[in-house]
């Protein structure tokens, strides 16, 4: 940063400096002489005027006229000699010119009388001094904002798996800061890549017991057969739990892209209903457009939605209702249950991974706290959001907000 404000600090310098020289140059040659060309016809009409008595004077010169004492300016023999034959002897003092004229021995000092008039050409030259300056700037910033381009483009570029080029070139400006990114992208891919065969690590040990204490309980037929069910439930349990950690991995590592095509939302959410209908709890109804297309990933759309409606189902009283309409950007889908709700004070929590409320630490409440993190994770993907709210059936609303993105 500090090599990045004495640039633009020098920069700056030289180009005031310079613009203003350039500015003052052409002001000097724009500038009229210092004698304009009708200052003789002038002196020569006054001259006319003066020969005349002066009590007729004032009602031919509109400048000011004051009486002197001829001593009071020292003149030149010269001066002298011309203002005794009746001359006119002028004295220019900064953007003005004076008149003196000797009569019957009386000086008499006529003026000021203005050389320059007051015009546009001073704004002009201002707004010029502004262009150049703006210019200068442009200039300065383009290459700044091209390097800020690449290394934008080259973030979003980023992939754990390969290796992301994002040093610019010494002469950068920014090459300091490229390079801080470049460290910093590395340590993320470490981080992930670490995150990714720990996850994978944890995984394949659990999943190996549990595979031994599934095929030992299906082989002990000795035990009491709730017990044996118990213990049968309780590694399956252990295995979904496995299985949801190993997605919510993926989605957090990038591990599997999104897959986008075309899809119908409201098939898909026909077929979705028809799916988890037979599944106990409270019966689906939807309210759905017709023919509502979509371009994301169906799979994980649809994932999204029944994570939401298994979550439903568990708490709701009677009634599930999906709702799919349309919105200026894209489509919406609203979730609603005549369960307990979710309080305001814990909406937000329960998006966070393993998070589950009091009640849900049962048997019988089930969950991991991972299903509503999946989903979470999913409307990011998608540059959509998941709110929740008060239902209008008493219990808790998901609304999902999908973005149209283009197809490429």
């Amino acid at each position: 940063m500090q090599r990045l404000f004495w640039h633009f600090y020098v920069f700056i310098f030289l180009v005031l400096l310079g613009s203003g020289w350039a500015v003052e140059q052409l002001w000097q040659q724009w500038q009229p002489s210092q004698v304009p060309a009708w200052l003789p016809s002038y002196e020569k009409q006054l001259t006319h005027t003066l020969s005349q008595p002066s009590a007729s004077w004032p009602q031919h010169i509109d400048l000011a006229i004051s009486p002197l004492d001829i001593d009071s300016i020292n003149w030149l023999p010269t001066e002298h000699q011309q203002l005794q034959q009746g001359k006119i002897i002028k004295l220019f003092q900064a953007d003005a010119v004076y008149f003196y004229y000797l009569q019957q021995q009386q000086l008499w000092r006529i003026g000021p009388l203005p050389l320059t008039q007051e015009d546009s050409s001073t704004s002009w030259f201002t707004l010029l001094f502004f262009i150049l300056l703006a210019i200068a700037l442009a200039l300065w910033l383009w290459p700044i904002a091209r390097d800020i381009r690449k290394l934008q483009q080259g973030l979003q570029r980023f992939d754990q798996h390969s290796k992301t080029n994002l040093i610019l070139p010494k002469h950068s400006v920014i090459a300091p800061i490229s390079h801080s990114v470049q460290q910093l992208t590395e340590q993320i891919r470490n981080l992930l890549n670490l995150q990714r065969e720990m996850t994978q690590a944890v995984s394949h040990e659990l999943r190996t017991p549990i595979a031994r204490l599934n095929f030992a309980l299906e082989m002990a037929h000795q035990l009491p057969e709730d017990e044996r069910k118990m213990m049968l439930q309780d590694v399956r349990e252990l295995q979904q739990l496995v299985d949801e950690i190993l997605d919510y991995a993926r989605l957090e590592t990038a591990e599997s892209p999104l897959n986008y095509q075309h899809i119908n939302l409201t098939e898909l959410m026909t077929n979705l209903q028809e799916k988890l209908s037979p599944l106990p709890g409270a019966a689906i109804s939807m309210r759905l457009a017709d023919d509502a297309m979509m371009y994301g990933d169906g799979h994980y759309i649809e994932r999204a939605l029944q994570n939401i409606i298994i979550n439903a189902k568990r708490y709701a009283n009677q009634q599930i209702t999906l709702t799919l309409q349309p919105i200026a950007q894209g489509w919406q889908i609203i979730i609603e249950d005549d369960g307990p709700g979710i309080p305001a004070s814990l909406r937000q929590q329960v998006l966070e991974p393993f998070y589950r409320q009091e009640t849900s630490r049962n048997k019988q409440g089930g969950g991991f706290g991972l299903g509503l993190a999946i989903v979470h994770r999913i409307m990011q993907w998608h540059n959509g959001q998941i709110s929740i709210s008060d239902s209008t059936l008493g219990g808790a609303c998901f609304t999902l907000t999908l973005v149209q993105r283009k197809s490429e």
